[in-house]
This record gives structure tokens, sequence and C-alpha cells, in this order.
């Protein structure tokens, strides 16, 4: 928005960098080469090149590594959340990142401007706000006050390790699909950089992510941390009951192939986060806006973050480039990104159902059969896919 001259301030609520965040984060090689080209991200950001996902499962006959019957070919970068940030963080000048201001509240000021109120006392005005405030965002309850989070029945559970705390990996540079033996779920685990961008074998951090199912009227009572404190929507690493923690280990136990069993259960400082969509009839309200995932809230298996955020804001340029009407130019603008987000929700939804609610029993089915699944289950959008072509 500043390099096409727009007067742009960026408020961050968080006092500190955003560094030591997050974990591994993945998106296409088309998104990754277009990041680069827009001088969004350096074109030498230490990432990994991930060509394959096979679909895995452990049997009496392979308990070790588990029974690989199918794999797709893939066309997926790798990286580390805080790399990606520090990129975005150095494109921005310090003269315009307001960091450790929080906005409590915003209110339309007649048709044509926004006013903000921080946790200061102060207040300013604006022409256009974009809210970027993640999932429980502000700024989705005024432009689509009739978006709300859905829990989807289960949660995701991760963990980032260490290249050093493992044994020999199978993982090479694949993206496992994991179905659990015998019960419903998925898990994921692949390579990112270390958070200090080496990508050297040996500084390498594995980033395995389980998706478990956890009925509703057991949430309230899994989000109570190990101090006592209840958590909405999320625990941060290290917080997890140690009661919990051991409970979700030993179900990783009897579920993987025991060589990422053993990579689980050496992770400390784990960290869960409920999974929940939200579909918005809007992405735009008078003067303000929302993007990213302010915007429609997919499942995670799309691995489409990355994208959503970077076309929201695209076609925001786009819009905004034009001399026309302000007010016209968002409307378009909002009824495409609701059309862009339905396409990524319903994605979402069907890879939960393959992967979660309904996969298939890769202990004894062929490759035929699991590629026919596969097929059947997951349609990607037109602009927008991680299966590589071959």
């Amino acid at each position: 928005l500043s390099r096409a001259g727009h007067d742009v301030s960026v408020f961050e609520r968080s006092r500190g960098g955003l560094v030591g965040r997050g974990g591994g984060i993945a998106t296409t090689g088309a998104m990754f080469e277009e990041l680069v080209e827009w001088d969004v991200i350096d074109a030498d950001m230490p990432h990994f090149k991930a060509e394959m996902m096979p679909f895995i499962v452990r049997t009496d006959d392979e308990p070790e590594f588990g029974r690989r019957p199918y794999a797709i070919p893939l066309d997926l970068r790798t990286f580390h959340w805080t790399e990606l940030w520090g990129q975005l963080r150095r494109r921005v000048p310090d003269v315009t990142y307001h960091q450790g201001v929080a906005v409590t509240e915003a209110r339309a000021v007649g048709d044509d401007s926004v006013e903000l109120a921080f946790d200061s006392g102060e207040a300013d005005r604006f022409d256009l706000v974009v809210f970027a405030d993640g999932y429980h965002s502000m700024g989705r309850a005024h432009v689509s006050p009739d978006a709300q989070l859905r829990y989807r029945g289960y949660l995701l559970w991760r963990g980032l390790l260490g290249e050093a705390e493992i044994d020999d990996s199978p993982l090479g540079l694949d993206i496992p699909r994991l179905s659990y033996a015998g019960a419903l779920g998925n898990a994921t685990a692949y390579f990112v950089p270390s958070a200090d961008g080496s990508a050297a074998d040996g500084d390498r951090i594995i980033n395995w992510a389980c998706y478990i199912p956890l009925p509703e009227d057991e949430v309230e009572a899994f989000m109570v941390d190990r101090d006592g404190a209840s958590h909405d929507g999320s625990i941060p690493p290290g917080a997890i009951r140690p009661d919990e923690e051991a409970r979700l280990k030993a179900h990783m136990a009897a579920s993987l192939p025991a060589w990422h069993a053993r990579m689980v259960q050496r992770t400390e400082d784990t960290f869960v986060q409920l999974i929940y969509t939200a579909r918005l009839s809007a992405y735009a309200a008078g003067r303000m806006c929302v993007i990213g995932d302010a915007g429609v809230v997919a499942p995670p298996f799309t691995g489409s973050g990355v994208f959503k955020g970077y076309q929201n804001v695209k076609g925001l340029l786009g819009e905004l480039s034009d001399d026309g009407d302000l007010d016209t130019a968002l409307a378009r603008w909002s009824s495409e990104q609701v059309r862009l987000g339905d396409r990524l929700l319903a994605l979402g939804e069907q890879m939960e159902q393959a992967f979660i609610w309904d996969p298939p029993d890769l202990r004894t089915a062929t490759a035929d059969e699991v590629a026919a699944w596969w097929k059947a289950a997951v349609t990607f959008p037109e602009d927008f896919s991680y299966q590589r072509v071959q």
C-alpha cells in the first residue's frame, strides 16, 4: 500500500517483535515465486521444496515407518513463520509501524472515515481501515456481523523438534499424511529451516501437527492450562497440562508409526489450537475491510493462508488503483474476496472430511483405490492447488 502511494499507519498490538512464535508454514511454489517478484520476500529466503505427499499408516508388517500405498506430487515451499514475519517486517518503515499499540474500538464517522480508539486513550481518524487481526478479528464483527466461528469437532496439536533430537529420518523433504491406525484423525510432519535461518542438515527443525477429534462438551475442560487458567481457542507452547500432554502422546504412540511416535514423544513445549471455520457475507462495510485470517477461516489442511492474505491485498490494490469511487471499488473488491473465501472454505471442508472423518483404510487399500479416493474426495479451485501436475 505504501509503495502504491498511500499514506499507511500499521498498529501492532504486540509489545515485542513477533519472533519465536508459530512454527512451520507452507505455500505453493507459484505463490512463493510471486511473493519474490513483488519483493515481499527475498529470493534466497531459507526454505525447502517439498515434492511428494505420501499417505502412510502403521501396520503390523511395517510398524516402524508405516505402509505407504500411494503418494501425490506436490509443489510446496516450507519455511519458518519467524523468518516470514522478519522478511515482511523489514519492508515496513519504522515510521509507519507503531508497535505495542492496541486498537480497542472502531467506529464509522459519516460515510467517508473511521475513528480508531487505542489502549493509550488516544484516537485517530482514517479514510480506510484494514483489519489484519486474525481469526478472533474485531474487524470481522463490523464488516460481516453475521459471521460466527464454528467449532469443527477437533483440535490441532503441534510441536517443533530439532533434527539433532531424532534418529535417522524417513522424512526427506516429503510432507506425509499419516492416518491413525484404527482411529479417526490425521497427522503430518515436515522439515523447516531453523529459527535463525539455517537450512543445513542437522540444523533443521521438524514441524509436526496432529489433528485429533475432541467433542465439544470436552473443550472447556481441555482448554485449562497447567496453571489453572482457561484459554479461548489456543494454548501456547509449554502451557498444556502435563496429564493432557501425556494423554495425547499416548494416543499418538498407539496410532502412529513408531518413528513418528518417538518424534512426538521427544518434543517439549507442545501447543494446541481448536479448529474453527467462519464464512463471511462481506469483506468490507463502509470504510472498514478485513484481510487474511480476519476474513474467512478455513481448516488449515488447505495450506492457503499465505495465498489468501496475498490475494486479499492484491485485489485491494487493484481496486484502489482505479480512479473511480472508493466505495464502489470496495464493494467490488468485497464481492470478489467472498467468492475467493468460499472456494477455499469448500476445499478445506472437503479435506477435513477426507482426512478426519472419512479416510480410507490405508492398511489394506491398494494404490489404485487410494488414488480414486483422493480424486473423488478433493477438488482444488482453478486458481489454487498445491498438487503438482505431472
